[in-house]
């Protein structure tokens, strides 16, 4: 129910930010062995949130549009015998995963610590990342099978579970590190 509602909520491209906060608010939720209302949490959190996910999707357009044209550069280079084309492919694929792994404890945290400003949102995200590098490419990892087994499956599938399974995913594996370093009343800061 919950993916089919961050779907319908998404088609307006304007709500997707709030909706992903919606729909990573009730997973974060579950994935904590939290049983609540699916609409309340849900738009309670799109109310609250709307605002910095609307700001962490734009710095995700904006880093992410760089890194789409850096790859649209590369094949009118010549990155045989170029070491830095090898260097600079190496770099926007090493900025592109770090970005992939930076938002999925940004989702989990902006929804878990919403009084935090989005910069400390950010930095926390990037530091737990650092910190546990491999955890993270892990739930990264893990987070692409129910992608991968939707595209053998009807479209209908991807409507109906393919992005909440993402999120619990993530919310899960992300919770098993914010809690050994944030307890759960203590927000997340600069130092």
């Amino acid at each position: 129910m919950a993916n089919i509602l961050w779907t319908i909520l998404s088609i307006p491209l304007i709500t997707l930010p709030a909706a992903t906060a919606g729909l990573f608010a009730f997973m974060s939720a579950r994935a904590r062995g939290i049983h609540c209302d699916l609409f309340g949490t849900f738009f309670g959190a799109m109310r609250r949130l709307w605002l910095k996910s609307m700001l962490l999707m734009i710095v995700n357009m904006l880093v992410g549009g760089l890194i789409a044209l850096n790859i649209s550069i590369f094949p009118h280079m010549n990155t045989s015998s170029d070491p830095l084309a090898f260097i600079a492919r190496s770099v926007t694929v090493f900025v592109g995963l770090a970005l992939l792994l930076v938002n999925m404890y940004a989702w989990h945290l902006l929804v878990l610590f919403d009084e935090v400003p989005l910069s400390h949102v950010l930095m926390s995200s990037f530091r737990l990342v650092v910190a546990h590098p491999w955890w993270s490419l892990g739930i990264l990892i893990t987070t692409s099978v129910p992608v991968l087994i939707s595209l053998l499956l009807p479209r209908a599938i991807f409507l109906l579970g393919t992005i909440s399974s993402c999120a619990f995913i993530i919310t899960w594996g992300t919770w098993r590190i914010i809690r050994r370093h944030f307890p759960d009343d203590e927000p997340v800061t600069e130092g």
